[in-house]
């Protein structure tokens, strides 16, 4: 299996803050079990408020951010360490991501400049989005099933639960997610599935299969609980005796 930190990353990103378009609960709690991409399995949990979102990656990476402080926290569990930074550093850092990969995949880019074209136009017109009539209760919610294929390269399969929605964090966030995507076919997976972020309701189950030129993997998870108490304070911070990683 080649590389699959940089999409993986994204579509975690996306999936905790490019929310529905309605109305948002004040407080929702999710306990979910997680396949990640190196096969790994744990139960983590995230949260959902107002101004702030925690969410666990496909590598198990902890992602939290805060519109009331304008920051983003990236927590790394199995090299216990941690980076916090405002949204500006943030999206800058993205920046110099993107720059930096782009000159690392120049050669590959130029080589193979007619069969990036050929297969970016042709997952464009491959690519479906459908919403199934099959519902489930997850996690004591009832769920709709919707699905996403681009051609070869992506099959993603999420159940959403309408009555349940979280904040749209999307706009501040666009660079980030994008900075994550590797290659351009990477970069055009990510518009797809942020895209489908219009979809109402809150994600309780999803796969995801996916395949660039440079990376390929799978990943899952599902809800087992969801709560509507009030979140504590102890869920945003960060365990103390991990080293926090200067960008």
């Amino acid at each position: 299996m080649r590389s699959t930190c940089g999409f993986a990353l994204a579509v975690s990103i996306i999936s905790a803050a490019l929310g529905s378009t309605a109305p948002a609960a004040a407080d929702i709690t999710v306990v979910g079990k997680y396949t990640f991409v190196n096969g790994d399995t744990a139960t983590r949990t995230s949260y959902y408020s107002r101004k702030r979102a925690r969410t666990t990656a496909p590598n198990g990476m902890d992602f939290i951010y805060d519109t009331q402080l304008g920051r983003v926290t990236v927590i790394d569990h199995a090299k216990r360490r941690q980076y916090s930074g405002t949204i500006a550093e943030a999206d800058s850092l993205a920046e110099r991501i993107l720059l930096q990969r782009r000159q690392e995949l120049r050669p590959l880019i130029e080589a193979n400049t007619e069969k990036w074209t050929e297969i970016v136009a042709g997952l464009s017109d491959s690519v479906r989005v459908d919403k199934s009539e099959e519902t489930r209760t997850i996690a004591g919610y009832p769920s709709t099933r919707w699905t996403l294929r681009g051609g070869s390269y992506l099959t993603h399969e999420r159940w959403a639960a309408r009555g349940l929605s979280v904040p749209n964090f999307g706009p501040e966030l666009e660079r980030i997610v994008m900075a994550t995507a590797v290659d351009p076919l990477g970069a055009q997976l990510m518009k797809f599935l942020i895209q489908m972020r219009a979809q109402p309701g809150l994600v309780l189950k999803s796969s995801t299969q996916f395949r660039t030129l440079t990376q390929s993997g799978t990943f899952s998870w599902e809800a087992i609980r969801v709560g509507t108490k009030a979140i504590p304070d102890s869920a945003w911070s960060v365990p103390k005796d991990y080293a926090r990683v200067q960008p």
